[in-house]
């Protein structure tokens, strides 16, 4: 919309009529939000594809919504650039208590999520924990869980005994050393 990062990030809150003091206070949250605050007076064409999707979600946090639904944000992003909008994202969930709605097929996206839905002619839904400890129903539905999950999957079907559903590469370290450290 702008040539300049800070006058993107204003154009929401300018259209909805919000005084311009206030708007220079929102911007300069919202950059601060998503770590762009150094680029506020770079061209957004100039930006990585991490660093223009961080600038969109400034924009859409300096009008200050209670919610934000974003279909597939990360998908034209390297794993660097996804690892910042799904971090930049988690974070404005806890400090600003902003409702994340998250489309994505990046299932490591969504461990940190509080509830997931998968969409298969009706729902599953539960935790992340919940759902990716049925692998083999998410594979039948053509998704993947996260690569940890799954390779803890493949440890138990070779008889190793660590609980179901590890989500983060910690988590599986753990159960592996209380394994070997039971036997």
């Amino acid at each position: 919309v702008s040539a300049v990062v800070e006058e993107d990030v204003a154009f929401g809150p300018e259209n909805l009529g919000v005084p311009t003091e206030k708007i220079w206070e929102q911007v300069n949250y919202a950059l601060k939000a998503v770590d762009m605050t150094a680029y506020r007076l770079h061209s957004p064409m100039k930006l990585s594809g991490g660093q223009k999707q961080r600038v969109a979600i400034a924009g859409i946090i300096a009008m200050e919504p209670k919610c934000i639904i974003l279909d597939e944000p990360t998908a034209m992003l390297d794993p660097i650039g996804r690892e910042e909008v799904i971090s930049t994202l988690e974070e404005l969930n806890k400090a600003k208590n902003i409702t994340i709605i998250l489309i994505t097929h990046h299932m490591s996206e969504t461990i940190h999520a509080d509830k997931i839905f998968v969409m298969n002619k009706g729902k599953i839904e539960g935790t992340p924990r919940e759902v990716f400890c049925e692998v083999e129903k998410m594979k039948e539905l053509g998704l993947e869980v996260p690569q940890v999950t799954e390779l803890g999957f493949e440890l138990q079907k070779e008889g190793l005994n660590i609980k179901n559903g590890t989500l983060e590469i910690d988590e599986l370290v753990d159960e592996i050393v209380r394994v070997y450290n039971n036997n």
